[in-house]
């Protein structure tokens, strides 16, 4: 019951902080022409990150409580194992934290309006 709690929560906020990145990796768009290539690469490793964390979680408490029935302390193992994914994921450099880096927000940010104002300047 814990570790089905446990990876069922995990995925609820991870389904949170994807569609957070979702709508944040729209903005990486606009320095992607300009050559910054840094944001926006570490926001696909994010993404990838947490849905190959997600599909993994899943995967093994799914095998974890169809061992159960038969070899009990196999399955426990594999549904406790389950939690331990993104600690791996993350030793391997994929990110499945949402870590505030404010400098990359505002660059970004900035790259956004200077875009808009470059835009809205060659329409006039």
């Amino acid at each position: 019951g814990y570790a089905v709690l446990k990876v069922f929560f995990a995925n609820l906020k991870r389904g949170g902080i994807l569609l957070i990145q979702i709508a944040v990796g729209s903005l990486y768009m606009f320095s992607v022409p300009r050559g910054y290539l840094d944001g926006f690469m570490g926001w696909v490793r994010q993404v990838i990150g947490l849905c190959l964390t997600a599909f993994l979680q899943s995967t093994i408490l799914i095998a974890g409580l169809m061992v159960f029935k038969d070899h009990a302390l196999m399955g426990v193992g594999l549904m406790l194992s389950a939690g331990e994914v993104p600690r791996i994921a993350g030793s391997f450099g994929l990110d499945t934290t949402t870590k505030a880096n404010i400098t990359s927000a505002v660059y970004t940010a900035q790259a956004a309006v200077n875009t808009t104002r470059t835009i809205a300047a060659a329409i006039k």
